[in-house]
């Protein structure tokens, strides 16, 4: 079986080198990195390709393209059985594919989710708590456990999105080529929307299949300045923060695939539209709560002048369109949707009380190679032991906790 990590890319040549190296130090013959470049102009390719490695296969555009298309192009250029993607500052954990690969070998699923472990970039002026790892006592050493992401439809359609879970991803996530293939719009298409991950983890919950989910970790979603997220963060159009947004704006609107609305670079805003997008191109009948839809954006926006006005306008045209004008004044009237429901945060309060942060510096180095390095000496191999049924879950984590005490220890 061969399994593709492929590492869509674009101008973040400060960060990529140790994303592409924590999957290089995978002990695997019978993987490949693929390394999609959208046409980077900061030395990218110069710099991948002097990376002597054969598993090591590296892609460009050729021209500035949408993030869709170029995450479109990485999963085409892909030839593995199955399909790892993730970002050029995140990294994969290579102590724990060994364990990821006995998964899929022994079950062939559809694809496969895991607790998703995350880093943040010690970069000056960025952040409060970077540089460190968290581990959770209930995101480590769990056994797969079969799950149809169509099970995830009800909570989708009426907007209880933290209901979703576990979700089938291919960001963080792996998914086989065959079920990308069979439920792509088009023949060499599998994203068709402006946001991909989303996009394909919706039309998942709308259409299913055979997955499993882990609670364990097998990769890093590293976050930095130059993350994607940071694009949809809704800044002014003077701020000089909203300038790789607004990039990311013109690619997008010169893209094939147009969401059916603009998303006002506005999270929430992105949701929904990814939603509505994917109804409207699969000719779906099922009607989302326009009401709880609507009542999810303009929450979120209410304290948010500066895009608020944008985003307004944009549902109001959009609610005129679907003639759902009704379910969004009945929005408006609504009392502001809290983040987080209670549930939720005492859920997250007992989740870091059972939980322990380490740093993630090793010799002198804080990357997210080191990230990856640290948190495969804390996990060590006992994920294998745990699915052997020779170890329990629960003496797996008590060993991990006694590692961990080689670290610097932070809160």
């Amino acid at each position: 079986m061969k399994i593709s990590i492929v590492i869509p890319t674009r101008e973040r040549i400060a960060y990529l080198p140790a994303s592409i190296q924590t999957a290089l130090d995978i002990d695997d013959p019978d993987i490949e990195v693929v390394v999609n470049d959208n046409a980077s102009q900061d030395g990218t390719e110069d710099v991948v390709r002097a990376i002597e490695d054969p598993r090591l296969r590296y892609f460009n555009t050729g021209q500035r393209v949408a993030m869709r298309e170029n995450f479109n192009q990485a999963v085409t250029n892909a030839t593995g059985d199955y399909v790892v993607v993730f970002g050029d500052d995140d990294g994969i954990l290579p102590g724990q594919f060994r364990h990821l690969r006995d998964v899929l070998e022994r079950h062939r699923p559809d694809g496969l989710s895991w607790t998703r472990a995350t880093y943040g970039w010690p970069i000056p002026g960025f952040g409060q708590k970077t540089g460190g790892i968290r581990f959770y006592r209930d995101g480590t050493f769990g056994a797969p456990q079969p799950y149809d992401p169509s099970r995830n439809e009800r909570a989708l359609l009426s907007c209880d999105l933290a209901k979703m879970v576990p979700s089938a991803n291919i960001y963080h996530g792996c998914v086989a080529k065959a079920y990308l293939e069979r439920v792509a719009p088009s023949s060499g298409v599998f994203f068709d929307g402006a946001i991909p991950d989303v996009n394909f983890e919706y039309r998942a919950a709308l259409v299913g299949g055979a997955f499993l989910h882990c609670d364990h970790p097998f990769s890093i979603n590293g976050h930095s300045p130059a993350s994607n997220g940071g694009a949809q963060k809704g800044f002014k159009a003077d701020d000089p923060r909203s300038k790789p947004a607004q990039q990311f704006d013109a690619e997008n609107r010169a893209d094939t695939y147009q969401d059916v609305m603009d998303n006002a670079r506005f999270v929430p805003l992105v949701l929904f539209s990814t939603l509505e997008t994917l109804r409207r191109r699969m000719g779906d009948a099922r009607r989302p709560d326009f009401k709880a839809w609507y009542h999810m954006v303009v929450s979120g926006a209410r304290n948010k002048p500066e895009v608020s006005e944008n985003v307004e306008a944009i549902l109001k045209a959009y609610a005129e369109e679907t003639g759902t004008t009704a379910e969004l004044a009945q929005a408006y009237d609504l009392p502001a949707k809290r983040k987080k429901t209670l549930g939720e945060r005492v859920a997250r309060i007992r989740s870091q009380i059972n939980s322990l942060r380490v740093s993630a510096e090793k010799d002198g180095e804080n990357t997210i190679l080191t990230a990856a390095r640290v948190y495969d000496e804390i996990l060590a191999n006992d994920l294998g032991a745990v699915l052997d049924n020779t170890l329990s879950r629960d003496k797996a984590w008590r060993a991990a906790k006694q590692r961990s005490r080689n670290f610097k220890r932070e809160l």
